[in-house]
């Protein structure tokens, strides 16, 4: 009873889309009592009975009784859950930020420092919308993964460039590799291949071969909110200088965010475009197999390379049609 109590007061509070709180910020709290009273003595009293990947668990928690059950059930109805996604970004949009930090580079008195940020911008941008990846999950690229297969992957008979995403992921244990192939060229003609290459010059110069691509002054990975301020600016600047590109878009931190509108605007593009389901979900297989509950073996780069290499046309079909 304590814990619906608390779960009702912390109801009260003012939400961010509405005026109160939603549904799913107060859930939190059933979780973080039920893991608190598993991890305590009265906890170890549960009995677990395992049958292949599966598990079933008798337990005496009262936040998973019949009444709080109901009471969690009876509150989802009652408050509703007002859910605002990231907009979409559209490749019109996505090319004319492209066009300025083209401009950007090549403008006079730049300095190598202000090179390796809009490069990296310019990857981080590129990365998220080809690749179809998350804003979370473009700083889990890896510089030496990047660079160990750069210059082959450009000599191939289909140039292209390779993105290794280094991280512990879902149903993994410990570092994996996530090997992912991009066109050098989209048919719109992004450019992923150049942009990775400018980071990759520009950290030869400071002599830096290992670590995050994205990093912050200390050499420690980015996370994808950092980027929020230039994507913010860039859209302001296209909102200003190309209105018609964003009908009925006042304020574009309400609307877009690094997060999640990059992957769902390559998605409707994909869609759009009239990509096979089997295209994009090729895409993202990792993804897909993260989800399925198995675990993958860990493997090295090295291997990971050799079965991207056996399905590359496939792997690469997605992104160049972009």
């Amino acid at each position: 009873m304590g814990g619906a109590v608390v779960m009702l007061d912390i109801s009260l509070n003012k939400g961010q889309l509405a005026a109160h709180v939603q549904f799913g910020s107060i859930r939190r709290f059933r979780s973080a009592f039920s893991n608190a009273y598993h991890a305590s003595a009265e906890g170890q009293k549960a009995v677990v009975m395992a049958k292949d990947t599966r598990k079933l668990v008798v337990t005496d928690c009262p936040s998973y009784g019949s009444f709080f059950e109901r009471f969690v059930k009876g509150c989802h109805k009652r408050m509703g859950e007002l859910t605002k996604p990231d907009k979409a970004i559209s490749l019109e949009i996505l090319m004319e930020i492209m066009t300025t930090l083209e401009q950007d580079w090549n403008s006079d008195g730049i300095t190598d420092a202000m090179r390796m940020e809009v490069a990296l911008e310019g990857a981080f941008y590129l990365i998220s919308y080809c690749a179809g990846l998350r804003g979370e999950e473009v700083p889990l690229t890896d510089l030496h993964g990047v660079k160990e297969h750069f210059e082959a992957s450009g000599m191939h008979a289909r140039p292209h460039v390779i993105v290794a995403l280094i991280g512990r992921f879902k149903s993994e244990v410990g570092l994996n590799y996530h090997l992912m192939a991009l066109v050098s060229v989209t048919k719109s003609g992004l450019e992923p291949r150049k942009w990775i290459g400018r980071v990759l010059d520009e950290y030869a110069k400071l002599g830096i071969t290992h670590g995050p691509m994205f990093r912050n002054g200390y050499g420690q990975r980015i996370k994808a909110s950092a980027m929020d301020p230039k994507f913010f600016g860039r859209l302001n600047f296209v909102l200003v200088n190309k209105p018609h590109l964003m009908p009925g878009i006042e304020d574009v931190e309400d609307e877009y965010g690094i997060h999640r509108s990059f992957r769902r605007g390559v998605t409707s593009r994909a869609v759009d475009m009239g990509l096979p389901t089997d295209v994009i979900e090729a895409n993202n297989r990792w993804r897909k197999f993260n989800n399925s509950g198995a675990s993958r073996p860990s493997l090295s780069m090295k291997e990971h390379y050799t079965d991207v290499a056996l399905t590359l046309n496939q792997r690469l079909r997605f992104s160049e049609n972009l």
